[in-house]
């Protein structure tokens, strides 16, 4: 049973073209970030869980900044080595613990999607729930996703190559696994057949583009970087780093939770063609910015 948040639309309104130039691109974006945002107010103790991940990963990197304290760290030491990899087991275990709060995350909004109210609690019973599976994908697109990543930025052809062996571009076939997993009960490569399928199923074989949260949170990132260029050039000082840092924090904590709540609601659209949240239907239909 879904609450009363969900709209059903009628075929010609889901077909229905919508505008393609970067306005209308960004116009979408900023109505994706404001629906979240408002279901985010509305369930406030889901900030609980990006800020968990931050101070879990702060605590892991700080353990590689002691060790290359305490080892005097140099390109030729000795002690490279170990450093090197620390840092190596520092990505694989930061990677894991945002994809395993960002599982959380969906969980939680899941429940909020289907009338309930959301506690941390919810978010880590669903995470825990596919522990295993996300342990498993965590060290799968942390190595692989990557490379791709960054093979299709240094190469050209490899973003083509790659939207022809998966259908789309890694993060836009890869949108829906964490939900395949949390609320389907998947395994890692049945939650990526999962999600490439309804990725193409309802958006054709060509999205591409960053969601439109994604770009707004940029647009505010940037913002952020006025009290940090104030501490470089004026008088700021530390004051002004801090403030910098501070923001940012903020707005990774925030798009944390936004970007669950959008991915569950294209997730709950791709499979029940409903809109939550009061989402708009043109907005769900092309959610990427290009």
């Amino acid at each position: 049973m879904h609450s009363s948040e969900t709209t059903l639309w009628r075929h010609a309104e889901r077909s229905a073209p919508a505008p393609t130039g970067l306005r209308a691109q960004l116009v979408r974006g900023l109505h994706l970030t404001r629906i979240s945002l408002g279901v985010l107010v509305r369930n406030p103790q889901l900030l609980a869980l990006p800020f968990l991940a931050l101070v879990f990963s702060g605590f892991v990197w700080l353990i590689v900044v002691m060790t290359a304290w305490a080892t005097a760290f140099s390109v030729t030491s000795p002690s490279s080595t170990l450093v090197y990899q620390e840092v190596f087991a520092a990505y694989l275990l930061t990677y894991f613990l945002s994809t395993y709060f960002m599982a959380a995350i969906i969980g939680a909004a899941t429940v909020r999607l289907r009338g309930g109210r959301p506690t941390v609690s919810d978010g880590f019973r669903a995470a825990n729930g596919t522990f295993l599976q996300i342990v498993v994908w965590s060290v799968f697109a942390a190595t692989f996703g990557v490379l791709l990543r960054l093979a299709s930025l240094r190469w050209e052809q490899a973003g083509r190559l790659q939207a022809r062996v998966l259908g789309n571009p890694w993060p836009v076939a890869s949108l829906f696994v964490l939900p395949a997993m949390a609320i389907e009960d998947l395994g890692p490569v049945h939650a990526f057949r999962r999600s490439r399928h309804l990725v193409r199923e309802r958006w054709g074989s060509h999205p591409s583009g960053v969601l439109g949260t994604g770009v707004v949170f940029l647009l505010l990132w940037l913002a952020g970087c006025i009290p940090f260029l104030w501490s470089l050039l004026g008088d700021g000082g530390y004051l002004g780093v801090a403030l910098a840092v501070g923001v940012w924090l903020v707005l990774m904590s925030l798009w944390s939770v936004v970007h669950g709540i959008l991915v569950t609601s294209l997730y709950h659209y791709a499979t029940e063609s409903t809109a939550a949240f009061g989402f708009s239907w043109k907005a769900l239909n092309h959610p990427w910015v290009r």
